[in-house]
């Protein structure tokens, strides 16, 4: 049975595309400032629209710039959104969706809606730009398809190959896990999925946590290989049961800090929760209270730098890369301080403050 054009908005993809929407209204600003041309890529766009009329993804991306308070589109820089969806009875509902919503756009906003697969349609594209010798410019490619196919892991590391490029991906875990101990056709589907055949010691583990902590692991190691900062973001569903992973991979330290930011942005309500799972194995639901999650920061400083002296900057770079809690680090430190953990600070005229360049020794 083929997909209906347009379907009902679920909790978890509200919640997915609050998550966008924060990330974009950072990133659309910080990258026109310095590039003439930056690319929004939305690999499996859809409609546009949802059953009761909410936005899809698509008309959101463009919402963010058009809408943002900084008059974006007065700027030289070019805008241009590829919008890619296999199915054609979607794609033309789009088409209709953004010429009703947006029917005057700016000169320096260019839309692409593209009939076809987003494998077949990006491999083109990157072919182009390669034969040209030229480079992709600074892009953000939202890649949410429908399961697990369609997004081969060899043309996600060819994204990422380019400077400031990065990819927001729908890891579908569950129909992954469903599908993953069958020994057909589809084991090629996986083994373009993971860039790898490694998964195949994976899928007939019996311990079904095991085999979810190391399907994630291995994915997160692939993505490795192609950017140096990523991070996975738990989607859990109210029968405490993982319904997909969001993966966020960048070569930027600051793209990783926003994205983070935008996570924590995401309002945890309705049948589902977030959790993110740090860099030191523990697992944290994005829905608590500011007392505990200054709690946990100040334990992961500590325990990273006790006995030790660091600069203010060192403990802001661990903050964003290791932690779920990248702008929580300067309360933290005071905290650390009124507890007697820290017993000193270089270069500062008042206690309680970490001017850039300080140094800090903790007990």
């Amino acid at each position: 049975m083929s997909t209906p054009a347009v379907w009902p908005l679920d909790p978890h993809t509200g919640a997915k595309h609050t998550i966008l929407v924060e990330y974009l209204k950072a990133w659309f600003p910080i990258l026109s400032k310095y590039n003439r041309r930056i690319i929004y890529i939305d690999g499996f766009a859809g409609p546009g629209i949802y059953r009761e009329g909410e936005d899809g993804s698509p008309i959101i991306a463009l919402n963010c710039l058009l809408s943002h308070s900084l008059d974006l589109c007065k700027r030289s820089t070019i805008y241009e959104f590829y919008f890619i969806e296999e199915d054609a009875g979607r794609k033309a509902v789009l088409e209709d969706r953004i010429k009703e919503k947006f029917p005057h756009l700016p000169k320096n906003v260019v839309i692409h809606i593209i009939h076809g697969d987003f494998a077949t349609v990006m491999s083109g594209l990157l072919d182009d730009i390669e034969q040209e010798g030229s480079n992709l410019s600074p892009t953000f490619a939202f890649l949410d398809p429908f399961g697990y196919g369609g997004l081969p892991f060899d043309l996600i590391r060819r994204i990422l190959a380019y400077p400031r490029c990065e990819v927001f991906i729908n890891f579908a875990y569950d129909s992954i896990n469903r599908f993953i101990e069958a020994q057909d056709a589809r084991e090629k589907t996986f083994d373009s999925l993971f860039g790898t055949s490694d998964w195949r010691r994976i899928r007939n583990m019996s311990d079904a946590e095991k085999r979810n902590t190391e399907l994630t692991a291995l994915y997160t190691v692939q993505l490795k290989t192609a950017a140096k900062y990523v991070r996975s973001f738990e989607m859990v569903n109210s029968m405490n049961k993982v319904s997909y992973y969001l993966f966020f991979a960048t070569n930027s330290i600051s793209g990783f800090e926003m994205m983070k930011t935008a996570m924590w942005k995401a309002d945890p309500r309705g049948s589902f929760r977030f959790a993110d799972t740090t860099d030191v194995g523990q697992r944290f639901l994005l829905s608590y209270d500011e007392g505990s999650k200054f709690r946990d920061q100040t334990d992961f400083i500590y325990k990273q730098f006790y006995g030790k002296t660091a600069s203010k900057e060192e403990i802001k770079r661990y903050c964003i890369e290791c932690t779920p809690f990248p702008k929580l680090w300067s309360t933290s430190l005071k905290m650390l301080e009124s507890e007697g953990k820290i017993v000193g600070v270089s270069g500062r005229k008042r206690k309680g403050t970490f001017p850039d360049g300080c140094r800090i020794r903790f007990n």
